[in-house]
C-alpha cells in the first residue's frame, strides 16, 4: 500500500512540476510584455501577470495536478487565492528591494523567485487546500 501511495504522489509532483512549469512561462512572459512592451511599470506588471497566470494554475492544480473535482470550487478558488496573495505580497517586496535597491534586472528576480514559489504553493496547496481528506 506504501508503494502505491508513493508512487501516486510522484506522478503528481510529475503532473505539478509541469503545470507549474506552464504557469511560470506564462507569468514571466507576461511580466516581460507588460513591461518591455507596453511600457507598465514593473510591479504594475507582476501584478497583472500573477492575475492571469493565477486563474490558470489555479485550475491546473485542481484538475490535473490533484485531480480534485470538489464541488466546493468557492472555497478552494478563495484559499487558493488567499495563498497566492500571500506569496504576491512576499514577492512583490523582494522584487522591489532586488530591483530597486539592488539594481538586479527584474526577469532575473523574477525567475529565482519562481523557484521558491514552486515549493510554496506545492505543500500549500498539497497539504491545505486540495487534499481530499
Amino acid at each position: 500500500m506504501k508503494k502505491i501511495v508513493k508512487k501516486a504522489l510522484n506522478y503528481q509532483f510529475i503532473r505539478y512540476s509541469i503545470g507549474w512549469g506552464l504557469a511560470a512561462l506564462l507569468d514571466l512572459f507576461m511580466l516581460w510584455f507588460f513591461t518591455d512592451i507596453v511600457w507598465i511599470y514593473y510591479i504594475l506588471s507582476a501584478i497583472l501577470a500573477f492575475i492571469i497566470s493565477c486563474t490558470f494554475w489555479y485550475l491546473f492544480q485542481k484538475y490535473i495536478t490533484f485531480r480534485n473535482h470538489s464541488k466546493n470550487h468557492l472555497r478552494q478558488w478563495w484559499l487558493f487565492v488567499l495563498f497566492q496573495i500571500i506569496w504576491l505580497g512576499i514577492y512583490l517586496f523582494i522584487l522591489w528591494i532586488w530591483v530597486d535597491v539592488l539594481h538586479l534586472y527584474y526577469l532575473l528576480v523574477a525567475i529565482i523567485w519562481k523557484w521558491i514559489a514552486f515549493i510554496w504553493n506545492y505543500f500549500s496547496n498539497h497539504y491545505l487546500n486540495f487534499n481530499r481528506k
